[in-house]
């Protein structure tokens, strides 16, 4: 059978429903993996760099065949992209633009565990950012790292022909803003008719919570969500104390990092966080007391598993002093599956209360701030 590309192509169908991009470039990607043996590999291996090490295949030696079929069907789904070889088979979902439920990726899952007899399966998704990526694939990586490492392959090319070919779903790719960021990044330009008002809607869904009454073994007081420092969120403050932050919480996203000396981290999603702030007088001490110390190990314990990520800003140079710890977790996984102002006040609320209860397991944050409040009286005496 002809396998050139324009063959390749005159047999790929648009389907209704689906962003026609995404299976315009299943198809050119899956003959030039199909095409070029060094590029299949290099590919799988960054694959399996993107799967958690127990899910990782023992990935086909250089005299095993490997197939790429794209759209193959299978009981109740269509397969973007399937490679298989003697043991092993991955089910590509790929994605430009379009969302990715977990509905979908589970459904692929359940075809792994009961379509492949002999093999090992996984489910891998490639999209156009990690906010589309699913907990519940085996593996998700971005286009960009596709274009990396097809870059990189095409430094190295002395035959003509292929060197075309790459080059030319490079351009692709760079075209559809699939490439690593550019300055003006082409998603954000996609969604900011509609995303301009993620600010106010966000203060909307923090307003009434700043005034709850959290389950926190001090009484603290809250302050209306506002933008300041880069940020986004309300504050809890320790009620009757001689400075405001010894510490205080902060609940809300960083929206623009550089106060913070954030700028760096997770450029292309936006993180729920909960972060400790200490008033400027607290700054020599609060890092040599015993309970923070203690807290700082039980968070690095006790955080993995369990939806929250921790982050030791002290642990950088320059280190924030004012903002030293941070529990952070995606805002879109937190929002998922939710449809009103209502369902996504809950959904915020309950992950609030999952990361309270990280910060006060066995009274930490309250031994913490009893020894805090105890210096400050000092300092303010003095």
């Amino acid at each position: 059978m002809d396998d050139s590309l324009l063959v390749s192509l005159r047999r790929y169908r648009p389907r209704e429903g689906r962003d026609s991009l995404e299976d315009y470039l299943t198809e050119i990607f899956a003959w030039l993996l199909r095409n070029s043996r060094e590029v299949a590999d290099a590919f799988l291996d960054t694959v399996m760099s993107h799967v958690p090490e127990a899910d990782r295949l023992e990935l086909p030696d250089a005299d095993q065949d490997i197939t790429w079929e794209t759209q193959a069907p299978y009981p109740g789904a269509r397969l973007d992209m399937l490679a298989q070889w003697p043991g092993g088979a991955l089910l590509f979902e790929h994605k430009v633009h379009a969302p990715l439920s977990a509905e979908q990726v589970n459904k692929y899952r359940e075809l792994a565990a009961s379509e492949f007899p002999g093999k090992s399966a996984r489910v891998i998704v490639v999209s156009a950012n990690t906010g589309q990526h699913r907990p519940e694939a085996h593996g998700c990586l971005c286009w960009e790292d596709v274009y990396k490492l097809l870059e990189a392959r095409h430094k190295t090319l002395s035959d003509p022909t292929e060197h075309f070919h790459i080059a030319s779903f490079l351009a692709l790719l760079r075209h559809e803003g699939l490439h690593p960021a550019a300055p003006i990044s082409h998603q954000a330009v996609a969604f900011y008719p509609v995303a301009w008002r993620f600010p106010e809607q966000l203060a909307d869904a923090l307003t009434p919570l700043a005034y709850e009454e959290w389950p926190l073994a001090e009484r603290y007081e809250g302050r209306s969500p506002k933008t300041r420092w880069g940020r986004l969120g309300f504050e809890l403050i320790p009620a009757g104390g001689p400075l405001h932050w010894m510490p205080g919480l902060f609940v809300g996203v960083i929206l623009d990092g550089r106060d913070h000396l954030v700028q760096n981290r997770h450029t292309d999603r936006v993180m729920l966080n909960v972060i400790l702030d200490f008033s400027v007088k607290l700054h020599d001490i609060y890092p040599q007391l015993p309970s923070y110390r203690r807290l700082v190990q039980q968070l690095r314990e006790r955080t993995p598993h369990r939806g929250w990520h921790f982050y030791d800003h002290l642990e950088e140079r320059p280190a924030n002093r004012h903002h030293p710890l941070y529990l952070e977790t995606p805002l879109l996984d937190v929002l998922r599956g939710t449809t009103t102002m209502e369902e996504q006040r809950d959904a915020i609320r309950r992950a609030v209360r999952d990361a309270l209860e990280l910060l006060q397991h066995d009274d930490a944050l309250k031994t913490l701030t009893d020894e805090v409040r105890h210096k400050a009286s000092s300092l303010t005496e003095a």
